[in-house]
Formats: structure tokens, C-alpha cells, sequence
């Protein structure tokens, strides 16, 4: 344990920024050189798929004596780069498959096409031994990006993925800590919220398998393939009502395959860490094409405060049917039910006597709230597809997700007031939601005069209804920030229902609804050269809000929107070094507003403009993967409050705000065993024209500055095989809470906090050791809650075969 701390101690020592742009300055000197020094070599690319036509996923490919090989993406396509010339056998693989090979032969310049149909294994499966290593954090091959089978190298648009192999190697058990792998990221609230800045805006993980699904619990993670992270407005293809102006976040979950396998998983570690999961896939009938697989979790986790829980339960079964070698039909579930004290944040207000939490001299291990005050949050989602194979060019989807959950309990809004008190504002609320979500999507992949032409045309429809009862006190109490204070523990359940009772409860009922039609063709000018059109035509209904209490209904308003996006990709090397550059499109629906003067002003979208250029690189067959962009996100047409002397009652649309900068991320494999995952983002933003006291500054938006890093070697020959190692860590530059011209700023310091992680795996178990907070460094999230310190946990699992 000391070695990982003195290991710690020396990453700290070294700003992670200038190691991070020295790292990139020479990876890309080295991969330009190697690159424009090739000699004329050859591919090979094809399909892999099971006997029933389902999709190969993660089988390998490889070709003898050589070293190279490839593995199969989630459509079972592969591709293996810079062969040279001659004879070579090509094996695939799979465990629980039975090995294909065949012998071939390739010429300067040709890409062969071989595809393979693995049978299953009927024999008992044995230990897989592993005998070379490859980029498994490099798995950037996925539809649900662009709604067409697209690769990365051909997509205009930066995004990245992050893969179960990862979150297994960080022995992750949280939401949040998945999105610190993501290039720019940053948190936005922390314990159990789902809220991060990307590029600046506060974004929300509101997408799973690519339709919404909007619950206000924390999410957990057993469910989870990948998590798919697109960069810059993305409304052309997903909408306004699931996307922000810097991007989205998409989960991809985990589907049925041919045979049986299991794992059963056990964590526990401190601050009250205990958690079950479960992942069983198993054939109900392999004739038929029938298939289950189900993912379980009970967690259980306290807090390093006074104060702060959360238990829940997961329930997630997936079924599959191929119906046959056309038609496929899936569903999947996800049943939650959480029990949480999980929202003890700080915010600061009229703070500004202090800059930042170092110097407010507050009592960090209090939450200032009570394990009586709670919330349960239950939920439902349910999510269907039918996936039909038209011809050999064309193909229909039609999906369907729906989303019910609710909120009740007791939670308190905090406030710091000055430098002495804090102020608590406890409420209890009753909340239910209901999001549907349909679509249809048709997919074709044809040629035009010679010009091959992918294209997706969809038409999607989405509503949701909330209703809500509830009811807040602000400045119930004020308890002292530092010491101790009677009043600090009377903030109860009792307490509070006599409180409320003298207050009418606020009661509501919204609803929404977006009929939306898309289309978007990615044409090859040349073999080298890809050009992107896309355009969507949304549709916004709000129903209005009705008042319960008072019989009446506001905010009624229709609204439409075109949302276009662009981009062109050059293949400057083919299949290894790519150009792009995008234009891209969101928008925000905004409500008419009545002005003091009963005047009824009525606001158009806001709309948000994004340029971006790059490249993206694929290099040493695969075994080097990197991005690095550049990006102008021009917001316009933002509501905001009247400047103009006597009017700032009143509301205009002429704000703006800006954002740009520019994103580094390289995914490598450098030797056998070692694997590695980095990024380093810098982002500018301010608001234009809106206030002439914060105009130009950086508010509430997350650090400019952000990096991340993580090393992992796994031992795969010698007496050490099964053995692996990883650390790594996150970067934050300074974050801004609050700037001003005339109130002065409060702001949170930066910070580097590293984590380390050990593991040994073997054919029928895994042991993990795992030190989040490696160095116990004190540092804060979003507005003023200090994060987690030092914390140890330990897991074991079981393999069933």
C-alpha cells in the first residue's frame, strides 16, 4: 500500500497539463512519420457471424506468425490494415465457438473480403488462453452514433465510448465515475446526480440504446455495454429535449448471446460499500433463436459525512428473438427502486466575502441534513426493437421506450450565507413522470451513378407528463458554519410536517409532445472523400402547465424548428489518418412570456451553431486510436433579462454565448499487455450581451481545463499471467461558480485525484483491489460539496460456465 501512495505522490508532483501536451506533442511527430513511410501493403476486412446470423461481437481475427489481427465490432464487421503482400492463414475465434480458419493470399493494394460463420462448440469449454494483446479500450465501432453503420474514421462528428472492459478494469461501481474516462467532462453536481458539463453546457444522461429514458435515480451501472458520449449539438439526429448544445450521453446496454455463461460479483469497501451483481446469460431455445440474459444489483453505501445513504435494487432482464435470418425482435427492462439521503449539497449565496471553500472554514464531515430525510425514487423503463432485413441494401428498425418513475420524500436545498451561517431550505415533494418515445428508422446502403450513398430517414415521436406535488420553506433555520449548534439536529420529519402544514402544497400537472422527421445521407465523392447532409424538422407541442389548486392552465404554445448538420471527411491515409470538419445544429424551444406591461412576447428557438475541424487517427492496426479537435459553438437568439435603465422587469431575446476550444484524446496499445486511455480539453465560454456585470466571464460551466488518464498492464505469459495493474486519475483546472463585476467571485481551486486498482484473473474467478482518492486529496465538486476522501474497496467474482 505504500508503493501505490508513493506512486501517487509522484504523478501529483507533475501538473498533469504539461504532461499531457508534451505526450501528444510526440505520439504525433512519431505517428506522422511512421505513417508517410509505408510501403504499399494490403486489408482484409469482412463479417463474422454465429450460425443463427446473429452478429459476432468481439470475436477475433488473426493472422499467423504475425502479430496482427483485429477484433469484431458490434456489427461483426472487422478490419485489419497494412499487410504486407503474400500467403497467410486467417483464423477467428470465439469462446464457446468452434475455430475457423482458411488460407489466402494478398497483393499490393487489395482489400479482400473474407467473412466467416462460426458454429458452436459443443465441447466442454476449456480455460481461453490469451496470447496477445490488442486496444480494448479502442472500441469506437457503432451504429447508434450516427443511426447507420458508420466508422469512426468516415463519421465527421468527435464522440468516444467507453466500454464494459474499462469500467471493469477501474472496478467501477458508479455512474460518475464512468464519465471521468470521457475527454472534457467534468461533473456538474455530485452524489448521485446525474448532471456533467460537456464543452460547457450542463448535459444529462437522458438516452439509453438510443431513445429516452429520463428517470430522476441515480444509474447503475451493471447494465451497461458501453457509454456512448457525442460531442456539440447533436438535435439534427436525437432532438432538442434529450441533447444539450455540448452533446449527449447515450447507454448502451447489455444483449442475450448463444451461449450459457454467468458472473456473480461481490464489493465491499468503505464508508458502508456493500454490492451484489449478477450478469446470467442463458438459450431458452437455440433452435428457435430464443435467448435471455439478466442483470441483478443491490447496493448498499453510506457516506463519509453525518449524514447521506443510498440502497437500491436493479433488475434488468433482455430478451432476444431471431425469428430468423430477416427479422429479429428484442426487449429489455430495467426495475429500479432507491432509497437515498444522496443530495447533501452546499450552494454558495452572497458568499463572496470568501473565494473558495478552503477559506470558509466549514465542518466538511457535516451534511447538514438527517438519514430521516429521504427520497424514494422507483422506476420502470421498458424498451422494444424489431429489426427487419428488407434486402441486401436496406433495412427497418422500429423502437419503442417507455419510462415511468417517481419521486417522493423530504431533501433541503442549502444555502451558505457570508462566511458565518448556513441556511436550510427543507421541502417534500411527490413527483411522477411518464416519457414515451416511438421511431422508425429506414436504412439503406446503395450506389447513384457510381457514388455509394448511406442513408437513414426516420420519423420519431416523443411525450412525456409530469405531475407534481409539493412544498418548500425558505430559511427555516440557520445553523452555524463551524462548531456546535442546538439547532443543528432539528431539522426532522416531524419538524417539518408541522412546518408544512400551514403551507398549501403546490400541485401541477405538464405535458409536452415533439412529432419529429429526419434524414441523413453520408456520400462517397471519392473512395477517399466523404461528404455528410442531414436535416430534421421538429415539431414542439406544451400542453401548458395546470395549476390544481387554482383550476387554471398556463404556457400553452406550439413551436417548430429545422435543425441541419454537415461534414466532410478526407482519408488523407485510408483506414488510418482521416480530416473532418462538421457544422452542427441545436436548438432550445423558449415559451412565450407576458411582460409587466401585459404585453405577450413571443420567442423563438434559441439556437446554438457549431464549426469543428480535425483529425482522427487508427494507426499500427489498431493499436493506436486518437482524436484531437478544435471547436466554435455560437449560442443565439438567448432570453434574458432587459439592461436598459427602468426595464429589468422585462424580457428580450438578443443574448448570446459563446464556447470554444479544443480536445485531445489518445486510446493506445503500445505492447502486448499494456493498455492505456488519455485526454486532455480546453474550453472558453461566456454569455454575450445578456449582463453587462458577468458578459465575458465564466460562470457556473464546469473547469476550462480538464485531463484524464489511465494506465493498465495485465500480465498475459509467465507465472504472473491473469495479474494486472492500473492507475490513473483525473485533472480539473479552476471552476468558477459565480464571477462578477460587482460582487466579486467564488470559485472552486483545481485539483488532481488519482486512483489505483489492482486485479487477478483466472478462468474461473477475479479478485480486485481498488483505492479510489489514492493520495486523500481534499477537493470539491460542483458549487461546494467536498468529494469523496481516500476509500478502499475490495470484489470478487465468480465465473459460471
Amino acid at each position: 500500500m505504500n508503493s501505490l501512495l508513493l506512486c501517487g505522490n509522484i504523478f501529483t508532483s507533475c501538473s498533469f497539463k504539461h504532461v499531457f501536451k508534451g505526450a501528444f506533442t510526440l505520439i504525433f511527430i512519431f505517428c506522422c512519420q511512421f505513417s508517410f513511410a509505408q510501403s504499399p501493403t494490403a486489408t482484409i476486412q469482412g463479417t463474422i457471424k454465429t450460425q443463427a446470423g446473429l452478429p459476432a461481437t468481439s470475436a477475433t481475427v488473426s493472422l499467423n506468425a504475425t502479430g496482427k489481427g483485429a477484433s469484431a465490432s458490434e456489427s461483426g464487421t472487422y478490419r485489419i490494415n497494412n499487410i504486407p503482400p503474400g500467403k497467410y492463414m486467417i483464423v477467428a475465434k470465439l469462446v464457446g465457438y468452434v475455430i475457423s480458419s482458411r488460407q489466402i493470399e494478398l497483393h499490393a493494394g487489395e482489400t479482400l473480403t473474407v467473412d466467416f460463420i462460426l458454429a458452436d462448440d459443443k465441447r466442454e469449454l476449456n480455460e481461453v488462453t490469451v496470447t496477445s494483446g490488442y486496444n480494448k479500450f479502442a472500441k469506437k465501432e457503432t451504429q447508434s452514433v450516427a443511426k447507420m453503420p458508420l466508422k469512426n474514421l468516415e463519421n465527421p462528428q468527435v464522440y468516444h465510448v467507453v466500454p464494459r472492459e474499462l469500467l471493469q478494469d477501474q472496478v467501477i461501481v458508479s455512474y460518475n465515475d464512468v464519465l471521468k474516462n470521457v475527454t472534457g467532462v467534468s461533473q456538474s453536481l455530485v452524489n448521485g446526480s446525474n448532471s456533467f458539463n460537456l464543452r460547457g453546457f450542463s448535459t444529462s444522461s437522458y438516452l439509453r440504446n438510443g431513445l429516452q429514458d429520463t428517470k430522476p435515480n441515480s444509474i447503475e451501472v451493471a447494465n451497461i455495454e458501453r457509454i456512448e458520449v457525442l460531442k456539440g449539438p447533436s438535435a439534427t439526429l436525437f432532438g432538442n429535449a434529450l441533447t444539450s448544445f455540448g452533446g449527449l450521453l447515450n447507454r448502451v446496454t447489455k444483449k442475450p448471446f448463444e451461449t450459457f455463461d454467468g458472473e456473480l460479483t461481490y464489493t465491499v469497501g468503505g464508508f458502508g460499500l456493500s454490492r451484489v451483481t449478477g450478469d446470467f446469460n442463458t438459450p431458452l431455445n437455440k433452435e428457435k433463436g430464443l435467448y435471455l440474459r439478466t442483470n441483478v444489483a443491490y447496493d448498499n453505501e453510506g457516506s463519509f459525512q453525518d449524514a447521506g445513504f443510498t440502497k437500491r435494487f436493479f433488475l434488468a432482464p433482455s430478451l432476444l428473438y431471431q425469428v430468423n435470418d430477416r427479422l429479429s425482435l428484442s426487449f429489455d427492462a430495467e426495475v429500479y427502486n432507491q432509497k437515498a439521503n444522496d443530495f447533501n449539497r452546499l450552494f454558495p449565496q452572497a458568499s463572496f466575502t470568501k473565494t473558495n471553500p478552503t477559506t470558509l472554514g466549514i465542518d466538511w464531515t457535516k451534511s447538514y441534513s438527517s438519514n430521516e430525510l429521504y427520497q424514494n425514487t422507483p422506476s420502470v423503463s421498458i424498451y422494444g426493437q424489431a429489426v427487419y432485413k428488407i434486402s441486401g441494401h436496406w433495412k427497418s428498425q422500429t423502437s419503442f421506450s417507455q419510462t415511468n418513475s417517481s419521486v417522493e420524500g423530504y431533501w433541503s436545498y442549502n444555502n451558505i450565507l457570508g462566511d458565518t451561517v448556513v441556511s436550510r431550505n427543507p421541502a417534500y415533494r411527490n413527483t411522477d413522470y411518464n416519457y414515451t418515445e416511438f421511431q422508425q428508422n429506414l436504412n439503406g446502403d446503395f450506389s447513384i451513378g457510381g457514388l455509394r450513398n448511406r442513408l437513414v430517414a426516420g420519423l420519431d415521436y416523443f411525450t412525456n407528463t409530469i405531475k407534481n406535488s409539493g412544498v418548500q420553506i425558505f430559511g427555516f433555520d440557520q445553523v452555524k458554519i463551524s462548531g456546535n449548534d442546538p439547532h443543528y439536529n432539528q431539522l426532522t420529519p416531524a419538524a417539518l410536517d408541522k412546518a408544512f402544514a400551514t403551507i398549501p402544497y403546490t400541485k401541477t400537472q405538464g405535458s409536452q409532445s415533439i412529432y419529429s422527421a429526419y434524414v441523413s445521407d453520408v456520400l462517397n465523392l471519392t473512395d477517399q472523400l466523404l461528404a455528410m447532409a442531414s436535416l430534421r424538422v421538429d415539431h414542439f407541442v406544451n400542453a401548458g402547465t395546470r395549476n390544481i389548486n387554482a383550476g387554471t392552465t398556463t404556457g400553452k404554445y406550439n413551436q417548430t424548428a429545422l435543425s441541419p448538420k454537415l461534414g466532410l471527411v478526407y482519408q488523407l491515409i485510408p483506414e488510418q489518418v482521416s480530416l473532418f470538419g462538421n457544422y452542427m445544429n441545436g436548438f432550445s424551444n423558449n415559451a412565450p412570456v407576458s411582460q409587466p406591461d401585459g404585453s405577450l412576447s413571443a420567442f423563438k428557438p434559441s439556437q446554438a451553431n457549431q464549426w469543428e475541424s480535425g483529425v482522427k487517427l487508427d494507426l499500427f492496426d489498431g493499436k493506436l486510436n486518437s482524436t484531437v479537435s478544435y471547436y466554435h459553438i455560437k449560442v443565439s437568439d438567448v432570453i434574458h433579462s432587459d439592461f436598459t435603465p427602468g426595464r429589468s422587469a422585462y424580457q428580450v431575446q438578443d443574448g448570446g454565448q459563446l464556447s470554444k476550444g479544443y480536445e485531445a484524446e489518445v486510446i493506445a496499445n503500445p505492447f502486448m499487455g499494456f493498455n492505456l486511455i488519455a485526454g486532455y480539453a480546453h474550453n472558453d465560454i461566456y454569455t454575450i450581451n445578456t449582463n453587462p456585470n458577468v458578459d465575458g466571464l465564466r460562470q457556473w460551466t464546469g473547469p476550462s481545463e480538464t485531463a484524464n488518464l489511465w494506465l493498465s498492464y495485465h500480465f498475459l505469459k509467465s507465472k504472473f499471467k491473469g495479474l494486472g495493474l492500473g492507475i490513473g486519475g483525473n485533472y480539473n483546472g479552476k471552476a468558477y461558480i459565480m464571477q462578477s463585476r460587482s460582487a466579486g467571485e467564488f470559485y472552486l481551486p483545481a485539483y488532481t485525484v488519482l486512483n489505483a486498482a489492482i486485479s487477478y484473473d483466472q478462468p474461473v474467478y477475479r479478485v480486485s483491489l481498488k483505492m479510489d482518492n489514492l493520495t486523500d486529496k481534499v477537493y470539491w465538486g460542483s458549487y461546494v460539496s467536498q468529494m469523496m476522501p481516500r476509500r478502499f474497496s475490495a470484489t470478487i467474482a465468480f465465473k459460471l460456465k
